[in-house]
């Protein structure tokens, strides 16, 4: 998963080539508006009248040494000023694919929240309600597509990256890479890509921001921790979190629910399930939000 630094022009909406994912109807006086979080809402004819809008002059970002590992970053400067854009997308209208997604890549994206969709569960923990509410796909769908507005193709960094999400580009977009489909991983991995990155598209939280990972960065067994999905080093990378609420967290918690409390899932999805969220528990560097996440799944 990985963050990309904003590089060039600032995006309003999604692109007019973008390929609808579901029916769209129009825009109507009245009709709830939402910026990437759930809740933040303006009025259909202010949307209206910013999409329109000329845009501003294109942003150049300062230049910055790439990370080694699987993820660039935003700077807090950076998510405060692109909190500020008037980058709104109707809340009714679901996601839409860029036209340059290809089809494969198209086919699985919705493949994998079509999985998720139909899970079905028990108990949900208590940081689980309070991010998603209840184990249960239609819940997830709505985490989802309350968030994220449109689907679009990007390197975001470099060879290492999976997904991105570039807040001066459109604070409820998400951008996928090749490799989204190029490794062979279980897809309960996917899921929890994509749903670390809708947890990035929250602009009242100026989306969840990583924090950097330590140096030396070692597991309990004395071993570099590195990327589960590219075996790239995360020593000194901005790849952690230090609370349970961030990207990282809630795409913890989500997996460590379904391998939990799933009722309808195989014990292969549990198994992966619980294998990628212990993978992603570690980067979970503050002591006291790690210990309120192992007593949260232990409830």
């Amino acid at each position: 998963m990985r963050l990309a630094r904003f590089a060039a022009a600032v995006s309003f909406g999604l692109l007019s080539a973008a390929a609808p994912c579901r029916a769209e109807g129009p825009v109507r006086p009245g009709d709830p508006l939402f910026d990437g979080s759930a809740g933040a809402s303006i009025d259909a004819a202010m949307f209206q009248a910013l999409r329109e809008a000329p845009r501003p002059a294109a942003h150049r970002a300062p230049a910055r040494p790439k990370a080694s590992a699987d993820l660039y970053y935003f700077t807090p400067e950076e998510a405060a000023e692109a909190a500020k854009l008037p980058s709104f997308q109707p809340k009714s209208r679901g996601y839409t694919f860029d036209s340059d997604v290809p089809p494969a890549i198209q086919a699985q994206v919705r493949d994998d929240l079509a999985f998720i969709k139909g899970i079905q569960g028990t108990k949900a923990t208590p940081l689980h309600q309070k991010i998603y509410g209840k184990v249960d796909g239609a819940a997830y769908t709505q985490f989802f597509e309350s968030r994220v507005t449109g689907i679009g193709m990007s390197g975001c960094g470099n060879g290492n990256a999976v997904a991105c999400v570039m807040p001066l580009m459109g604070p409820s977009k998400m951008w996928l890479t090749q490799n989204y489909i190029k490794f062979s991983h279980p897809q309960i991995s996917r899921m929890m890509v994509v749903f670390h990155e809708a947890r990035h598209t929250e602009a009242r939280h100026l989306f969840w921001g990583h924090a950097t990972c330590p140096d030396p960065f070692k597991d309990a067994d004395g071993n570099d921790m590195k990327s589960i999905w590219t075996g790239a080093l995360l020593a000194g990378e901005p790849a952690c979190d230090k609370t349970p609420l961030g990207s990282y967290g809630s795409s913890t918690i989500m997996l460590k629910n379904i391998q939990k409390s799933c009722a309808n899932c195989t014990e292969k999805v549990r198994m992966d399930a619980g294998l990628y969220g212990n993978d992603q528990l570690d980067r979970i560097t503050d002591a006291d939000a790690r210990r309120e996440m192992e007593a949260d799944f232990g409830r």
